[in-house]
């Protein structure tokens, strides 16, 4: 019985071997995705901190104003759990492509999810990154995505000359596997209730 993956590690398997590739990781957090990365590579993250300053590895950029400026071209992009989090995602969306040589790698959350429904009905809050504050929140879910809204996200929103691979994400058990592969069962069936994120590997189709 496999180990399931965390969405970083799945998002780094399916790259594989990287040679020479210039990586530019949206929302960086922690930039752990860097661990995971396989092969030749220079890695770039980019999120907005108020604590961390600027280097030649990190960028400190508010999503909010698009990509930078001044950002040169990069091999591949990848904006797991980003774009939900930005007002003008329609914008943003669409300069992934300008900026990216390659690849575009994004991951939306559905919100639609059994659990996410269940803690409604219950606590009466979706999750976290919803919660009505009692002062101003910057880092926040701007956007409410679900199974369907996602697909037609990125199927209105995608260049033409660009090829999609999408990938049903189910959500990781460290400790408990059996709700793990119920899920990924259970997720053939009925995506819109179990699929916990959706991922899209977003290639150029070379002319």
């Amino acid at each position: 019985m496999k180990k399931p993956l965390s969405r970083i590690e799945f998002v780094a398997k399916k790259l594989g071997k990287l040679n020479e590739h210039i990586i530019l990781d949206l929302g960086c957090r922690d930039m752990s995705l860097k661990n995971y990365l396989d092969g030749n590579f220079n890695y770039i993250g980019l999120d907005y901190s108020e604590e961390k300053e600027a280097n030649s590895n990190f960028i400190n950029h508010n999503l909010e104003n698009g990509l930078p400026k001044d950002l040169k071209q990069v091999d591949t992009i990848v904006a797991l759990d980003v774009l939900e989090h930005v007002e003008n995602i329609h914008e943003v969306y669409n300069e992934l492509f300008s900026a990216s040589k390659k690849t575009v790698i994004i991951a939306l959350p559905n919100m639609a999810y059994y659990k996410f429904r269940i803690n409604f009905l219950i606590k009466g809050v979706l999750s976290g990154k919803y919660i009505f504050s009692t002062h101003k929140v910057i880092d926040r879910h701007r956007w409410i995505p679900n199974y369907s809204s996602i697909d037609k996200f990125v199927e209105i929103n995608t260049p033409k000359n660009w090829k999609v691979t999408e990938y049903n994400y189910i959500a990781q058990r460290k400790r408990n596997f059996l709700f793990y592969y119920l899920e990924k069962i259970l997720s053939n069936f009925f995506p819109r209730l179990f699929v916990y994120e959706k991922i899209f590997f977003i290639s150029k189709i070379s002319n």
